[in-house]
């Protein structure tokens, strides 16, 4: 009978959840493995973490060494100036230390001239019929602008266009019947100085030189829209003068007052030339429509035979303004310049000139910007401070706050230990550029204590920047600038320090790598999930359906045990009825 019980404990009827049995029993071989490897990645991400923040801090620490790093770094200066009215300074890095007087007795200015006046900004000018302006700059080369529209706005658009360095514009004089002149500027400075004159066009216009070549096979050639035959074997004079003949002919020259043809001084040569009303544009176009080989091998631009200057434009009506230098008198000396910018006199030292100050020059007092230097140092000992505080924190004890992930991160990490080393190595090691009476951080009055805090004398460093201060840019910069990653010259303490920041962090440096080894891992560990969740998942199967055929046989023999039952009492009945 115990036998019995047994089975049916197991069986159909007895309460048993063989689905939650077989669970059970993969999640006491499953929830152990999937946990440890849970574990490793969130300690693989929390360094990660670790890694990420411990970048940051010694990137702080570069950005600080960097403002040390060159040479310009220890040059900028400070000025004091007692005639701001009638200049400002401004030092670069290039300034050094003096004193200079400086007396403006002329400032640079622009030439300026008005034309005379005009009803409205389109007044018709030279009878409707366009026209040229010539200017001269600096006694440089004239230039002739064509004028298409024959308006004082047109003057201006097209002195504009023409961008020779003189720019216009109309201004409106709130005069009642001729408000409108045009006014001229030119560039500041004596080199600025322009001339002007204008033609009425009343010259004839002309393109210079067409030459032809011979003909080698006959055919037609086109010039100016005139169709013209020539024979294989013409000289290029014969194909010329057929040219003209054809242009002639069809009253492309003497239909057009001002149109004619003369022949050029050497063989296949035309001198084409046309009206001035014709306009700027080329007209004679010439194409070799038959492959003949009579070809147009060189043309160039239109230019104008000068006619009658403009009688309704004076464009010199009033001078509004002289170009002149600037002249200034600095330390004594006498310096002319054509600008009132002037950057060239005193090294490293920006003048903006702003008014004349005769008799009175300007006292202008440059001195160096210790104060910045002291500041920069001791950015480069609190961020010293902050990272060997972060790495404590990274390597320290692990917090309990679950938001906490960077507490303990790193702990036991020996890249860590080394870049510790490496960074107290940047403070307490000699220069690689030592300068005379200063060699290291600590005759600047840096120092460390057992901790591993730096702290500044101040009273020391302030000693060093006033009584050493070559050796001090000598110390951190080795008195260069811009010293490359790859460079073999020394540093100097801010340059080395800077050199072994990014090796370590960059993308190819100690602390990527660490980072990416992390990474790798937790993808392992993650594949390693997935392969236990798919074997757990077999198994559960596996269970059920091992559960399920045990369900099978419990029920079958309680149908039987209930079969057996029921016989044993009918016999014991027909028994007990004797």
């Amino acid at each position: 009978m115990a036998s019995v019980d047994l089975i049916g404990a197991l069986g159909a009827g007895s309460g048993v959840d063989v689905k939650a049995l077989a669970q059970s029993l993969v999640d006491v071989e499953k929830l152990p493995r999937e946990s440890a490897f849970n574990e490793k990645i969130d300690d693989q991400e929390r360094r990660i973490a670790g890694y990420s923040a411990l970048m940051l801090s010694l990137e702080t620490v570069k950005t600080a060494f960097q403002k040390l790093n060159d040479l310009t770094d220890f040059n900028a200066g400070t000025v004091s100036n007692s005639s701001p009215n009638a200049l400002d300074a401004v030092t670069t890095s290039a300034a050094t230390p003096g004193r200079h007087t400086i007396e403006v007795q002329q400032l640079a200015a622009a030439q300026r001239d008005a034309s005379n006046a005009f009803a409205t900004k389109t007044d018709e000018l030279n009878g409707g019929n366009p026209f040229s302006v010539t200017l001269t700059l600096g006694g440089a080369a004239q230039t002739s602008i064509r004028v298409a529209t024959d308006t004082p706005q047109g003057i201006v658009d097209a002195i504009n266009s023409a961008d020779q360095g003189v720019t216009a514009q109309i201004i409106d004089t709130g005069d009642a019947s001729t408000p409108y002149k045009i006014v001229l500027s030119g560039p500041i400075g004596l080199d600025g100085a322009f001339s002007y004159s204008t033609d009425d066009a009343s010259g004839t216009a002309r393109a210079d030189t067409l030459t032809f070549q011979a003909a080698t096979s006959s055919g037609t050639i086109s010039v100016g829209g005139v169709s013209v035959e020539v024979t294989a074997g013409q000289t290029a004079t014969e194909v010329a003068e057929a040219v003209r003949e054809a242009l002639a002919a069809s009253e492309f020259i003497t239909g057009v007052t001002g149109r004619s043809v003369v022949t050029g001084a050497n063989a296949g040569e035309l001198t084409l030339q046309w009206a001035a009303s014709d306009g700027a544009e080329p007209l004679l176009t010439a194409a070799d429509t038959d492959d003949t080989g009579a070809t147009v091998t060189a043309a160039s631009a239109i230019s104008f035979v000068a006619g009658s200057a403009l009688s309704s434009v004076d464009l010199a009506a009033s001078s509004l303004k002289s170009a002149t230098d600037a002249i200034v008198v600095v330390n004594g000396l006498s310096i002319t310049r054509g600008s009132n910018a002037v950057d060239d006199v005193i090294p490293g030292v920006y003048l903006d000139l702003l008014s004349t100050n005769v008799g009175v020059p300007a006292d202008l007092r440059i001195t160096r910007d210790t104060a910045a230097i002291k500041e920069n140092l001791q950015a480069v000992v609190k961020a010293y401070n902050d990272a060997v505080s972060d790495i404590g924190i990274l390597t320290g004890a692990r917090s309990d706050d679950p938001e906490d992930i960077y507490s303990g991160s790193l702990k036991g990490d020996t890249t860590v230990r080394l870049i510790k080393t490496k960074l107290r190595e940047m403070f307490i090691s000699d220069s690689s550029s030592p300068g005379v009476t200063l060699t290291a951080f600590r005759d600047l009055g840096l120092d460390l204590d057992r901790t591993g805090v730096m702290s500044v004398d101040e009273t020391k460093l302030d000693t060093a920047l006033a009584d050493h201060f070559d050796d001090v840019v000598t110390l951190f910069s080795a008195n260069t600038n811009n010293q490359t990653e790859y460079g073999v010259a020394s540093r100097g303490i801010a340059g080395d320090a800077v050199k072994t920041i990014n090796d370590l962090i960059s993308s190819r440096g100690t602390i990527m790598t660490q980072s990416e080894g992390s990474q790798t891992r937790i993808n392992d560990y993650k594949l390693k999930l997935e392969a236990l969740n798919t074997r757990m998942e077999a198994l559960l199967l596996r269970y059920t359906k091992q559960f399920g055929i045990m369900e099978n046989i419990v029920g079958q023999t309680n149908a039987m045990r209930e079969s057996l039952t029921s016989t044993f009492d009918g016999m014991m009945s027909v028994y007990t009825k004797k």
